[in-house]
């Protein structure tokens, strides 16, 4: 992960305990893809339900939800295709990586959820595949703290392909009409 994402997710780390920035970041990228018209207060309302019960999120906390909007919609809307998932440091430990992997798919998973995807147009049988993928991911553990060169090149590969379903699954919903469920078929 490049080293300008760290500072974003150590604080994130640091304010939002116990929520996960990686979990945060995949219901942020769900919701952008399903829900075309998400604004910024739309997504503080959504991200507070995330935060320790009957918390109210601080102003400095805001200030970074927002920044995480800000950084997300930037993202995705980035003509070099260049999301990625808000994971912890390379210098990290694999199982803690691994594990942000996981509940960062929970995230994309539950946001494209709230976002009501299956309203919004229709998946490619690739993006169909790839949801099916996410849902694995968010249930597999790392179980040791070793990692070797295998293992952290099975990491990468898992990175890259969770961005590039993202861009698929963003690139179906933008691209397709939105589904009428008003209307007798």
């Amino acid at each position: 992960m490049p080293p300008t994402h760290q500072p974003l997710f150590e604080r994130l780390t640091r304010l939002l305990d116990p929520c996960n920035p990686a979990e945060l970041h995949g219901l942020l990228c769900g919701l952008l893809c399903a829900d075309r018209d998400l604004d910024r207060e739309r997504w503080l309302r959504h991200a507070a339900e995330q935060l320790a019960d009957d918390v109210e999120p601080t102003e400095p906390i805001r200030n970074l939800l927002l920044k995480l909007f800000d950084y997300g919609a930037a993202q995705l809307d980035a003509p070099d295709g260049s999301v990625a998932p808000l994971l912890p440091d390379d210098d990290a430990p694999l199982r803690q990586r691994a594990d942000a992997l996981g509940v960062w798919c929970q995230g994309l998973l539950y946001g494209l959820g709230l976002g009501e995807m299956e309203r919004r147009g229709e998946l490619s049988p690739e993006s169909r595949e790839f949801l099916r993928d996410a849902a694995e991911i968010a249930r597999v553990g790392f179980d040791t703290d070793e990692a070797g060169e295998a293992d952290e090149t099975a990491y990468a590969e898992v990175v890259e392909y969770l961005r590039v379903g993202l861009l698929m699954i963003q690139q179906d919903l933008r691209h397709s009409a939105p589904l009428d469920f008003s209307r007798p078929h």
